[in-house]
C-alpha cells in the first residue's frame, strides 16, 4: 500500500544518503559521471566551505566547497586556487545550493544560514545532483530543526587565534599571580588558572 511505498522510499533515500558520502571533489565528480543520477537520488558532501553567496532571488545561498582534507591548510589553498583561471580552478571545486527555509507566521526561526570560509560542513539529503558549467552541483533545502547541514569545524586559523589567546591569557594571569602576596590558600594542589568560559572568538 502507500504507507509501505513510502517506508521503502526513506529506506532507500537513507542507504543512497550512507553509500553516496563525499568528502573529494574528485569522487563526487566521478560519480556524477559514471551514474548520471536521477534527480530524485540522494547524497551526502563532507567538504570545506571556499566561499558563499547569496542567489540573486535572494531565496537561497550558493556554497562553494573543496575537499575535506584542506581544512587544515585552508589559507594557503585558497591562495593557490586564486591562481588558477576560473576554467582550470572548476577541477577543484563543488558548489552546493541551500534554498532559505520558509518563514511562518508566528514562529521564531531563522531563513538562512551564514557559512563561514574555511569552516568544514556536512550536507545531508542533498538532490538535483549533476554539473553546471561543468562544476558538480547539487541542491538542499534548509528547515528550522536543521538536521541537513552541519558545521563540523570551525576555519582553522580561527582555531588556531582562539588557542594562542587562551594561553596568553593563560600566562599573563601566572605573571599576575607571582606578583601577588602568597598564603596558604593560594597553594592549594588545585589552585589551577581560571578558565573564563571562553575567548571571546565565537560566532553568533
Amino acid at each position: 500500500d502507500l504507507l509501505d511505498a513510502i517506508r521503502q522510499d526513506v529506506l532507500k533515500q537513507k542507504h543512497e544518503e550512507a553509500v553516496n558520502f563525499f568528502s573529494k571533489v574528485y569522487d563526487f565528480r566521478q560519480f556524477i559521471i559514471a551514474t548520471s543520477p536521477a534527480a530524485d537520488v540522494s547524497a551526502t558532501v563532507k567538504m570545506c566551505c571556499l566561499s558563499s553567496e547569496r542567489l540573486r532571488a535572494n531565496n537561497g545561498t550558493r556554497v562553494t566547497v573543496i575537499d575535506a582534507a584542506q581544512h587544515g591548510v585552508f589559507d594557503s589553498t585558497q591562495e593557490a586556487l586564486h591562481d588558477l583561471t576560473a576554467g582550470k580552478r572548476k577541477a577543484y571545486i563543488a558548489q552546493i545550493t541551500v534554498w532559505d527555509s520558509k518563514v511562518k507566521k508566528g514562529v521564531a526561526n531563522r531563513p538562512h544560514l551564514i557559512f563561514h570560509h574555511g569552516a568544514l560542513y556536512e550536507f545531508r539529503q542533498i538532490d538535483g545532483v549533476g554539473f553546471f558549467a561543468d562544476i558538480p552541483i547539487g541542491r538542499v533545502q534548509f528547515e528550522a530543526d536543521n538536521v541537513k547541514i552541519v558545521e563540523l569545524l570551525p576555519p582553522s586559523n580561527k582555531r588556531k587565534a582562539a588557542h594562542g589567546s587562551f594561553k596568553k591569557n593563560a600566562k599573563a594571569k601566572g605573571k599576575t599571580k607571582a606578583k601577588e602576596p602568597t598564603s596558604s590558600q593560594d597553594t592549594e594542589p588545585d589552585d589551577e588558572p581560571e578558565d573564563d568560559g571562553g575567548d571571546g572568538d565565537e560566532d553568533d
